[in-house]
């Protein structure tokens, strides 16, 4: 029976973070894509700023820094090793909740880094998109949509990523037990 209501949380999390997925991966599509319309349908020259270079080294910075940050994280939070460490750690800082309640309290912690990668992926996106409006030179917005983009679709929540968490709770919980007795 809380195998049943541990997997229905799953479900559900796992439904509303795709909402969230399909929000971020669409308003990067659409500006993206408008911007790319403008520029097919309009003839632009690439303009001519004393800050240019400034701003091309600036953006490709925050470009380079926003996909390393990427790669840390998924790196760090988004395995089955990191999951048991979090959800090891919820039952130490409170070890009187339910397997229902962890794993709540679990997909709100690993909800919260999905959602902030899932961020940076589009800001990717838009920073191409900002410095195409500024500069008119499209050749940066290309390249930082493609890695926002690839950065979006690697990091989709899917539901295998999150099977064996009730599992992983189950044991957390079943070995903090004998702690309690003893």
């Amino acid at each position: 029976m809380i195998a049943k209501e541990a997997d229905k949380v799953i479900r559900q999390f796992i439904k509303n973070i795709r909402v969230y997925w399909q929000v971020v991966f669409l308003v990067g599509i659409l500006c993206y894509g408008l911007t790319l319309l403008y520029r097919l349908d309009t003839h632009t020259v690439v303009r001519e700023l004393s800050y240019s270079k400034i701003l091309n080294i600036v953006t490709f910075l925050v470009a380079i820094t926003l996909a390393i940050t990427i790669f840390h994280q998924k790196r760090k939070y988004f395995h089955l090793r990191a999951f048991r460490l979090i959800i090891e750690n919820i039952c130490k800082k409170k070890p009187e909740l339910q397997e229902k309640q962890v794993i709540r309290q679990f997909t709100r912690e690993i909800g919260t880094r999905l959602k902030r990668v899932w961020l940076m992926g589009g800001a990717l996106i838009l920073i191409g998109v900002a410095y195409y409006w500024i500069t008119y030179d499209a050749w940066d917005m290309h390249i930082y949509f493609i890695v926002g983009l690839y950065s979006l679709a690697i990091n989709y929540p899917r539901k295998d990523l999150f099977l064996d968490v009730p599992y992983l709770v189950h044991e957390s919980l079943k070995q903090g037990e004998p702690e309690k007795k003893a």
